[in-house]
């Protein structure tokens, strides 16, 4: 699966910064590569463990059986993940809670992994109205996603956009370091010109409120120079300590939908 990111720095009233980055990780064949979330909805929530492929290949996810998964909360829960497809781990029994922090453990191959996320308390995603802007000179539909940030900064945000029950793969993200307090009224432009919605258009958007790590983690993202076929000259700022390459993130979801008209 090639990851195709587009990060869209700003709010309407700054500049706007628009990229995209098939993102190939740098020189890791086999190194272990975890993503984990958990959000504030009702699970199961997934874990999943895999390892890189050929140096310089897209990366694809092969997943490893047979590893110890497990995942605690700082009010004492804690539950042993079970395996329900190669490399994928799943829960049953914790539930994601606002303001709580979250610990993952993860044994494999005789290596141990560990990471931690605490789960931001849920910004309201209030509404999403259609705009017309332009995009490199063609003016094109975006969504807007209304949101006011709370007083008093530190709070970062991602954004999912689903069009027609397709999944945008573009990512984006932003944090409050220039809008504390404000309004959000930025649209989720993608880089491509011809990328546009279109009337009668269903779009679902996700807000999820993430923490700092991960902010810095999708922001790595953005920072990294692209080398020799598009590979990153470093790899993104993981939470994972042990040497493995991803993620984990605890984080609030919420969708509104939206018909263009």
């Amino acid at each position: 699966m090639r990851y195709k990111i587009l990060v869209v720095f700003g709010w309407v009233f700054l500049a706007a910064c628009q990229k995209v980055i098939d993102l190939k990780l740098k020189n890791d064949s086999g190194k272990v590569v975890i993503e984990g979330n958990i959000t504030d909805m009702p699970g199961p929530y997934q874990v999943k463990v895999g390892k890189t492929g050929e140096v310089n290949a897209d990366y694809i996810f092969s997943g490893v059986s047979g590893a110890s998964v497990s995942v605690r909360d700082d009010a004492g829960n804690s539950e042993v993940l079970k395996e329900v497809q190669p490399g994928i781990y799943q829960g049953s029994v914790l539930q994601g809670v606002e303001g709580r922090t979250y610990y993952l453990s993860v044994a494999v191959g005789g290596k141990s992994y560990m990471a931690s996320s605490t789960m931001p308390h849920r910004v309201p995603l209030d509404s999403l109205y259609i705009v017309d802007v332009y995009n490199f000179s063609k003016m094109v539909k975006a969504v807007v996603p209304v949101f006011t940030d709370p007083v008093g900064q530190g709070n970062s945000y991602r954004f999912n956009e689903t069009i027609n029950g397709v999944l945008d793969k573009s990512l984006f993200y932003q944090n409050d370091d220039y809008t504390d307090g404000r309004t959000s009224s930025f649209s989720l432009l993608r880089p491509d010109p011809d990328s546009t919605l279109h009337v009668h258009d269903r779009v679902d958007v996700e807000m999820q409120c993430i923490d700092k790590a991960m902010y810095k983690y999708w922001f790595s993202v953005d920072q990294s120079s692209l080398g020799q076929g598009g590979t990153l000259a470093s790899n993104p700022v993981t939470n994972i300590s042990g040497g493995a390459l991803g993620y984990f993130s605890a984080h609030t979801s919420q969708t509104r939908s939206i018909i263009v008209k």
